[in-house]
């Protein structure tokens, strides 16, 4: 008796954890694409390459400015791919990632002032206060944008150490965002679909985006 006992107190903690998986699948935010991630590596490592053709003439303000720009091509290209997709996205779900991603990119925007005599220390910034903006995300997106996260957090400390010590490359940044974004669109196509109208209900079946 004690053993049927045992045995269903096992199976109830294991039903649990099953409800607890497809919640949190539900849950997920499916406005960020692969697709997009991957164009991002590519514009990465395409400027990291024009940067260091012309780096004798680039300085750090230069340099802060590029990826600057950089960064807001890519947030319009994501933003242009969600109004696009709208109708297959839920308001709830767009505004709880924005509230998570988008007041660490808003820190790092108001920080450059602040720190334009000292630019060169600014990518290493960004792309610091770009994985905490992943890790606020974490329980929206895949457990491995948690990974991803702490990638770019260390990452952007090492790029802002090398940077006040006087080692300077548009490598760091190009590699570090074409490898972090390559890796970001493997983890976006573990995220499951679903109709934008169950995207609160339990997923049946999980698909990739390119479905």
């Amino acid at each position: 008796m004690g053993g049927s006992s045992e045995f269903d107190v096992e199976d109830a903690l294991r039903q649990v954890a099953d409800i607890h998986a497809q919640v949190a699948r539900s849950s997920f935010f499916r406005g960020y694409r692969a697709e997009i991630a991957v164009g991002q590596a590519v514009v990465a490592l395409g400027t990291a390459a024009a940067e260091w053709a012309a780096w004798g003439s680039i300085g750090p303000q230069t340099h802060a400015l590029i990826w600057l720009g950089v960064a807001l091509v890519c947030a319009l290209a994501s933003l242009i791919d969600l109004v696009l997709r709208r109708r297959t996205l839920t308001r709830p779900s767009a505004k709880i990632a924005a509230q998570q991603l988008v007041p660490a990119l808003g820190v790092g925007v108001a920080i450059a002032p602040l720190l334009w005599d000292q630019a060169e220390l600014l990518p290493g910034i960004w792309t610091m206060l770009f994985g905490v903006g992943l890790l606020s995300s974490a329980p929206y997106l895949p457990g491995h944008i948690r990974l991803l996260g702490l990638f770019y957090l260390v990452a952007g400390g090492v790029m802002a150490h090398a940077a006040h010590v006087g080692l300077n490359s548009p490598w760091p940044m190009g590699l570090t965002f074409c490898g972090g974004q390559l890796v970001a669109a493997a983890i976006l196509r573990e995220i499951p679909v679903v109709p934008a109208h169950d995207e609160r209900s339990t997923p049946t079946h999980s698909t990739t985006l390119d479905d």
